[in-house]
């Protein structure tokens, strides 16, 4: 085990936790739904997946991929000179955010499927977060895993009063060795962290409104019919994305 100093990051797709939140209140799903669930079963997971994917792709080479959460990765760095690296930093994740925002677009013909995953891809969004501090580098059997209370404050400021989607978050701690004074369409604020009290942190808006897309029309759907059976063919999961990443 051993301490180290540097930047903790969480990229969260915003969106597909509520979604199932959602679709789990359904009090009485009908039959019809609950045919075309059992047959598209593992949609939502095969999407998260994929997006995930793209995004720690496109990280790889600047930060550490450390463990995935569901529909989060969690990343570390530690740089010899952190202002310098803040600005690659920053560039990949506002580039992760275009990047999973153009993947969005291009899995549009899977809304020829009925089911609720394949027509919420719409509403999905990339959140970060960004933590500079200690932390603990431990091994746990094969594989090392970032603890401490810097990596509890990073998961804690997950849950926010931010009403937007889509957003770089840094805080004060993350603020101070980096360089965002060269952002646009930053916004500081105050949060409330369970356990931790208030917290300023800095929030920058890549984009100045929101990614939106349109959903198709029924024609586009047929016509997309066997490009959306192909491609869920080849099953994507969280587990084969660990796999590939080489940790469990």
């Amino acid at each position: 085990m051993s301490l180290n100093k540097g930047f903790m990051v969480v990229v969260d797709i915003s969106g597909y936790t509520t979604f199932i939140r959602a679709h789990s209140r359904t009090k009485k799903p009908s039959l019809f739904r609950k045919v075309i669930e059992k047959i598209n079963d593992g949609h939502g997971e095969h999407i998260i997946s994929d997006l995930l994917e793209t995004v720690i792709n496109e990280l790889e080479g600047t930060l550490t991929i450390n463990k995935l959460e569901g529909d989060a990765a969690l990343f570390y760095a530690i740089p010899a000179d952190p202002t310098d690296f803040s600005k690659n930093l920053i560039r990949k994740l506002e580039n992760s955010i275009d990047i999973f925002n153009k993947r969005i677009n291009e899995l549009l013909f899977i809304q020829a499927c009925p089911c609720i995953p394949c027509n919420e891809i719409v509403n999905l969004r990339l959140k970060c977060f960004v933590h500079y501090g200690d932390f603990l580098i431990k091994k746990v059997s094969r594989f090392k895993e970032i603890a401490g209370e810097n990596v509890i404050i990073l998961h804690r400021l997950m849950k926010n009063s931010i009403p937007r989607n889509e957003y770089i978050l840094f805080t004060q701690e993350a603020a101070k060795v980096s360089a965002i004074d060269e952002l646009k369409n930053v916004e500081i604020r105050t949060e409330k962290l369970d356990d931790f009290g208030k917290m300023q942190v800095h929030v920058h808006y890549p984009f100045a409104e929101e990614f939106k897309v349109q959903k198709p029309s029924v024609f586009v759907r047929l016509k997309n019919f066997v490009p959306m059976r192909r491609y869920f063919s080849n099953k994507k999961t969280e587990d084969k994305l660990k796999e590939k990443l080489s940790f469990q």
